[in-house]
């Protein structure tokens, strides 16, 4: 496994390298994009904008830091429900897949973390949820995906619940094992593990909580940034 990794690290920082100068000409349009006064294209330029930003982030990520390692979380609080929004914004649910996306986050909820690794790990459990509804041909059930969130004390705890199938017994055995851990033929496992990664970066963890037909929910725990005794006394002086 790890010679795999070793070789697919390689091939992966040769085609970001390439994708990177694809990308950066996709910016270059999307900014002309910006000029034009249709109101249709107006509506999706923002979006695209953010999604090709957000593409060029990572493969610049991908070159500085390899596969074998993250950047370190550059943490602050955000509003999750618009986060959520977001990735919502970039799954493109096909409307007559007959999915729902439910985002139950409530407007005010905050949550302390990079909002650029959060942003991958719920884009890669709900792209999971998506295809295990797709891949359900049972016409009786609701297909639905949805995202919730609560707060004990300084612990985040955010729930990605969707109304599939349910996990195969061998993807739960090898979960968050790249290249093990797939659940559905030709998949590679690694949404789960980058998820788990990254979240583990902000001293958390993603747990399947209940995967059974019909029901399959994922939670992802994040703590606070523990606050240093100068930052405290830093933000008592700003309320003052």
């Amino acid at each position: 496994e790890r010679r795999h990794l070793a070789d697919l690290g390689l091939a992966v920082s040769k085609i970001n390298h390439d994708m990177r100068n694809v990308l950066a000409s996709a910016q270059l349009i999307s900014d002309r994009l910006r000029r034009v006064q249709e109101p249709s294209v107006q509506a999706v330029v923002p979006k695209l904008v953010r999604s090709l930003d957000r593409a060029v982030a990572y493969t610049e990520g991908v070159l500085a830091y390899g596969r074998t390692q993250e950047a370190p979380p550059s943490r602050r609080r955000l509003r999750l429900r618009q986060l959520v929004d977001e990735v919502h914004d970039m799954l493109g649910i096909d409307p007559e897949s007959g999915i729902e996306f439910d985002n139950q986050v409530d407007p005010g909820f905050e949550v302390d973390a990079d909002s650029e690794q959060l942003y991958r790990v719920l884009a890669n459990l709900c792209r999971n949820a998506i295809q295990a509804m797709a891949g359900d041909r049972d016409n009786t059930v609701v297909k639905r995906l949805g995202i919730a969130a609560d707060r004990t004390g300084s612990i985040t705890r955010i729930l990605v619940s969707d109304t599939g199938p349910g996990l195969p017994q061998k993807a739960r055995e090898n979960l968050f094992a790249a290249f093990r851990g797939a659940a559905r033929s030709g998949g590679t496992g690694l949404g789960l593990a980058i998820a788990q990664e990254l979240v583990r970066a902000h001293g958390g963890a993603v747990e399947l909580l209940e995967s059974r037909g019909g029901r399959t929910v994922f939670s992802v725990t994040v703590p606070d940034q523990p606050v240093t005794l100068e930052q405290a006394r830093d933000s008592l002086r700003r309320q003052a």
